[in-house]
């Protein structure tokens, strides 16, 4: 790897800042059969967190777990168990999953095949022990659709909130330089990391925000935090691929406490916390009991 890590460092915070933007550009776009439409569920900011799926102390339990550290984690997540809200910052945080409780994809990406599609989908689906994400076959019977854009800034993807589902920009990235397997995990990386945001968990980068590490410059192991490989400071465990973290579960499990069909998601971390899943070229691996 020749490159310097600043230049990717500047790659992974584009994709960290569209989907931070996302959160504040959130509109609620009417489902229909007209094809433009990239998001066909509307987006929900109820964040109420249903008091039937957790205990109180399980709650606390799992947005202590949320804190992570300082380059990990979202300390804005306590509200879950002080207030029975899902917020970010004070302010509630959206998904777009649809009232049956499974987000549905339909993808017309170029740049993210098809297979790194359902891998994505079964990823989020053995973090959280049931299957939570589909996709679909035909656009009209999605919740949102992936897909490629042209943007003339340096940015990577980002899940949008306003209506035009998720979106890749495949002339942004200059990974040509990596191997082709870090080059796909990756792109993996930021596929799960903008899905995980339409199922309504915010950035996991360490402080109020979970935006520490993006702030800092800092490349993490997290891929809900700024994820990469290859570079010169990213951390040596990427090269084995893409590893959920106890943060990760921890988020998803309150996230899923608070969806129009409330469900008890990644319960597991509450007692095995080191346990994961994995993607590493194609293939997904999962210690989760």
């Amino acid at each position: 790897m020749h490159r310097t890590g600043g230049i990717w460092l500047a790659a992974i915070l584009a994709v960290i800042l569209m989907g931070f933007l996302g959160y504040r550009v959130t509109h609620h776009v009417v489902k229909g059969p007209n094809q433009q439409y990239y998001q066909r569920t509307k987006t929900d900011r109820r964040g109420r967190i249903d008091r039937g799926i957790y205990t109180q102390s399980q709650l606390e339990k799992l947005t202590m777990i949320t804190h992570g550290g300082r380059y990990g984690g979202n300390t804005s997540l306590d509200t879950a168990a002080t207030q029975h809200v899902y917020q970010l910052n004070g302010h509630n945080l959206p998904n777009i999953v649809g009232p049956d409780g499974v987000l549905k994809l339909y993808t017309k990406s170029t740049f993210m095949t098809p297979e790194m599609v359902q891998d994505a989908a079964t990823y989020w689906n053995k973090l959280a022990g049931k299957r939570i994400v589909v996709v679909v076959n035909q656009q009209y019977q999605s919740d949102e659709v992936i897909h490629d854009g042209q943007h003339d800034r340096h940015v990577l993807g980002g899940q949008t909130y306003n209506g035009q589902g998720i979106k890749f920009y495949p002339d942004n990235w200059q990974i040509s330089a990596l191997s082709a397997k870090n080059q796909k995990n990756w792109k993996e990386a930021a596929l799960i990391h903008e899905i995980g945001h339409a199922l309504g968990i915010p950035h996991l980068g360490g402080g109020l925000l979970g935006s520490n590490a993006a702030n800092a410059g800092v490349s993490i192991t997290d891929f809900m935090g700024p994820w990469a490989v290859g570079g010169t400071h990213t951390p040596i465990q990427n090269e084995y691929g893409v590893r959920s973290t106890a943060v990760d579960a921890a988020a998803l499990a309150l996230a899923g406490a608070s969806w129009q069909k409330p469900q008890r998601l990644a319960s597991w971390v509450l007692t095995s916390p080191t346990r994961g899943v994995t993607y590493n070229n194609g293939r997904i691996t999962s210690t989760i009991p």
